[in-house]
């Protein structure tokens, strides 16, 4: 077995900050007044970012950042909100964010059938492995995903799939993301609700079920290219053993290039590591 420790993922999962300009505060829906989890909060194209935790609280260091950069705090189903670098230490920002209402993008699909299920991406896990061990809480917003090209197809998707190879934490939490693409690049994301999936101790495939029953009555339909990514959220640690999260790397799909950024709202890289992560989805015939 060939094991790859590489430099983006410790970034892309975690990161340690220098304490010498931290802002700190809470994230909160302004209709309910409830605090927000997971959150992307960061400086749009630097490396910067966090998540707001399961509390909607969130620490930031912008000891890097300029005195004209806007903190961004972005989650799916709400307007995305942009504060001006605080100029000196915050310990309780509260922070806003207005819920979204969305025009639905209507697919027309008439007097056709579905075909039968296949998969899109790489399905097939070789023994090669990048990842860390010892790893914190909680992540940092960075995201690790594949292109999925669309060839003149309108497709349904009925789940989304990626491979571990070492998963010894008790649990962790991932987040799903879908973007459109543009310049090459992800894009805007496709979805109105967050997607989040939980694998434990020893799982290998870990799959999100996304069938229209799992999203609220509307299915995910794609007719375009499209980049799927996963993100670490939240771990649960294990008493014992180090704690180690190895993601495994795929063949079988060479058109897809591998995409990565190390925190919220970082700039994106496209990274020669092919991961293993497929969609299964079923054609409109």
């Amino acid at each position: 077995m060939k094991t790859i420790v590489i430099g983006f993922l410790p970034l892309l999962l975690f990161a340690n900050a220098v304490l010498s300009q931290i802002v700190s505060g809470v994230v909160l829906d302004s209709a309910t007044q409830e605090p927000l989890a997971y959150v992307h909060i960061g400086v749009v194209n630097k490396n910067l970012g966090v998540i707001s935790r399961d509390n909607g609280t969130f620490r930031i260091d912008l000891s890097e950042a300029d005195s004209q950069d806007k903190l961004t705090f972005s989650s799916i189903g709400y307007h995305s909100q942009h504060i001006l670098r605080p100029k000196r230490k915050e310990n309780s920002m509260r922070v806003y964010l207005s819920p979204k209402i969305y025009n639905l993008r209507e697919v027309v699909v008439e007097d056709s059938r579905l075909s039968d299920p296949i998969k899109l991406g790489r399905y097939q896990p070789t023994r090669t492995t990048s990842g860390q061990s010892g790893l914190q809480k909680f992540g940092w917003g960075g995201e690790w995903g594949l292109q999925i090209f669309n060839d003149g197809q309108t497709y349904r998707v009925t789940d989304i799939n990626f491979h571990t190879r070492f998963n010894t934490m008790d649990s962790v939490l991932f987040r799903i993301n879908v973007y459109n693409v543009k310049n090459g690049l992800p894009n805007s994301s496709l979805l109105q609700q967050e997607l989040f999936v939980k694998s434990y101790k020893r799982d290998k495939w870990i799959t999100k079920d996304v069938t229209s029953q799992q999203l609220g009555g509307s299915p995910l339909v794609v007719d375009q290219d499209i980049i799927v990514t996963f993100e670490v959220i939240q771990l649960w640690r294990s008493f014992r053993g180090n704690n180690a999260l190895f993601f495994t790397h795929g063949k079988g799909y060479d058109r897809g290039g591998t995409y990565t950024r190390a925190s919220s709202l970082a700039p994106w890289k496209k990274e020669g590591i092919p991961i293993t992560l497929y969609l299964t989805v079923e054609g409109y015939n």
